[in-house]
């Protein structure tokens, strides 16, 4: 292997993607200002994609994509709070979606839900709510 796919395999090693399916621009705003603090290199949070039905307050829904890096960690500071419970579609390797998820707990309450596992790569659906 060489050293630039050591360094591509390390470098996915620590990213995450995540999924906000059926979220309102406002409370995907407030979890992707949380990730972004928590891990202020993350390259790309807060992409949104396709579309859906409004909500019960009018707030069009849309399905949120993006990635976290958790090679660098930051003081959780945020002022934006859930309208609603919200959830969230973690995957990466299992060190990485712990420290994301460990990340949100320390913010919101989180009910965990794993969906797949292998030896390199987990997936783990997230229910967020304001506490």
């Amino acid at each position: 292997m060489s050293t630039e796919q050591t360094g591509k395999t390390k470098e996915g090693a620590c990213l995450v993607e995540i999924e906000l399916p059926h979220c309102t621009a406002s409370n995907a705003a407030a979890v992707f200002a949380v990730l972004r603090s928590a891990f202020p290199e993350s390259p790309e949070l807060g992409d949104g994609n396709g579309g859906g039905g409004p909500g019960a307050d009018g707030e069009q829904r849309k399905f949120w994509v993006g990635t976290v890096d958790v090679r660098a960690h930051g003081e959780v500071e945020c002022t934006l709070e859930l309208g609603e419970p919200v959830e969230a579609d973690l995957s990466g390797g299992p060190d990485a979606v712990r420290q994301v998820q460990n990340a949100l707990v320390g913010f919101y309450d989180v009910t965990a839900e794993p969906r797949i596992s292998g030896d390199q790569e987990v997936e783990v659906r997230l229910r967020l709510a304001q506490r």
